[in-house]
């Protein structure tokens, strides 16, 4: 597994009417781990954007389990468990302070300028091959 934790504080224009976060916003949390792992991976999905290649969504999931609040300090792990193949699923865990506030994942595929499928870039599948390679070794 490769994994990466960011922290996101929680603005008062994510909550709703009731003072807890609004559901979506979740999925905008999704968002900044999974740009954050994959920068802490050194592969960048800057870079993967200036080759003409985009991951958009082609499925989400959240399982909420308790509510976040304005000025809470979230931690959001991000986790890839296998290898990628035209598609890649990123699984999500948000908590504070120990607490299990929502789990979920996303599903992407890898797409060309003209919006269709393609292969993930060699060196993307052999960084990511690498790393799990030396996760297992350890």
């Amino acid at each position: 597994m490769i994994t990466a934790n960011t922290h996101v504080r929680v603005r008062f224009a994510e909550t709703d009417a009731m003072g807890v976060v609004y559901h979506a916003n979740y999925l905008h949390w999704f968002e900044v781990a999974r740009v954050h792992l994959m920068d802490s991976i050194n592969l960048p999905y800057i870079d993967l954007a200036n080759q003409g290649i985009h991951l958009p969504v082609i499925e989400s999931h959240v399982n909420y389990k308790s509510p976040a609040r304005f000025d809470d300090k979230v931690n959001i792990t991000a986790v890839i468990k296998e290898t990628p193949t035209l598609r890649i699923k990123i699984h999500y865990e948000v908590t504070c302070k120990n607490n299990l506030l929502c789990t979920g994942y996303t599903t992407h595929v890898f797409i060309n300028e003209k919006g269709l499928p393609i292969k993930p870039p060699k060196h993307f599948i052999d960084s990511l091959r690498k790393l799990f390679d030396e996760k297992k070794e350890k």
